[in-house]
């Protein structure tokens, strides 16, 4: 995706969305072409607007949650039927906002916990961070690599979650792998603390890498790059040091939520119900699983493994041990 692209959803385009679609804002936290989350978020919105289900604004870069507020709000007031806050901080505005505006529809997106606080007109989004972890660790384990290190942005419960789920993979792959403790930066966008600290955990021995797609993402491949290491967890548009070190990355995939969110709001069924994404409704998949230099013992079937692994997690044939604060 491109900022052109950003701009072409804001502006307007050649294909106008047909008069009377629904209008949907989407407030980022952060650049719409990140490589991450807010890439996630972004590319639903927009893939929808070219299908001309919605007429789209995408927001991009807002830092700040304090920020998010008059922006959600403003959205509101000018009579877009559905805002969604697309990041952690901004769910208590979204639901500030939701109350003084209750014939506009919102998702408010977070943790877990945030699926308890759904409203008659505010829906909440989170995904089975376990799952996804426990698939990206499955991949690093299939890798043979060890020891294996986790560098991630801020200690978020969900993040934290999710590096449980992925010691589980890990270790169904590979029982002998050992696992450093995850260093965590305190920023999901700041690619030089990241570079820093995968250079650390170099130094302290890793030979795989584990990290989130985000904004940083880019500082891990360029110190794993510089120190001949693989990773997993980036997407390939990330930096071109991404595609020379990265074996593979586990997906969420937002577009059928969002039509289903577009479709009750159609229906006049939106309201009071919180979504998660899983393997099950296909918003948690593998992706990307390729054979780099620095894993030279990849096994070529992989990526059938992991569709076979993603299968059993979805019928519950294999179970994952859930995360508890604390652990």
């Amino acid at each position: 995706m491109t900022a052109c692209a950003v701009m072409l959803a804001a502006c307007g385009s050649a294909n106008p969305t047909p008069s009377g679609a629904p209008r949907v804002a989407i407030v980022l936290g952060g650049r719409a072409n990140d490589a991450g989350f807010n890439e996630i978020g972004a590319d639903a919105v927009l893939k929808l607007q070219r299908e001309h289900v919605i007429d789209a604004q995408v927001r991009e870069s807002v830092t700040n949650p304090a920020d998010a507020e008059p922006i959600l709000r403003q959205y509101a007031a000018e009579g877009y039927d559905l805002v969604i806050g697309w990041g952690v901080g901004f769910s208590d505005a979204v639901f500030r906002v939701g109350a003084q505006f209750p014939k506009t529809r919102f998702i408010a997106s977070g943790g877990v916990d945030v699926l308890a606080r759904a409203t008659a007109n505010v829906e909440t989004w989170t995904y089975d961070a376990e799952q996804l972890g426990y698939l990206l660790g499955f991949i690093a384990g299939a890798t043979k690599l060890s020891p294996v290190a986790v560098v991630d942005g801020e200690q978020q419960p969900f993040v934290e979650a999710q590096w449980f789920g992925f010691d589980q993979g890990l270790h169904a792959a590979n029982p002998d792998a050992k696992a450093l403790k995850p260093v965590y930066t305190g920023s999901f966008d700041d690619p030089q603390k990241a570079e820093q600290a995968t250079a650390a955990q170099i130094a302290a021995g890793a030979k795989l890498i584990a990290t989130e797609p985000e904004a940083s993402s880019p500082g891990v491949a360029s110190a794993a790059r510089n120190a001949g290491v693989a990773t997993v967890g980036m997407a390939p548009n990330s930096s071109d040091a991404a595609r020379a070190v990265n074996v593979g990355r586990v997906d969420t995939d937002m577009t059928q939520i969002l039509r289903d969110w577009v479709d009750r709001l159609r229906k006049g069924t939106f309201g009071g119900r919180g979504t998660t994404s899983t393997i099950t409704n296909h918003s948690i998949v593998p992706a990307d699983i390729t054979k780099v230099a620095a894993a030279p013992d990849l096994p070529a079937d992989l990526t059938q493994r992991v569709d076979a692994l993603a299968k059993d997690l979805a019928s519950g044939k294999v179970t994952i041990v859930p995360w508890k604060p604390g652990q």
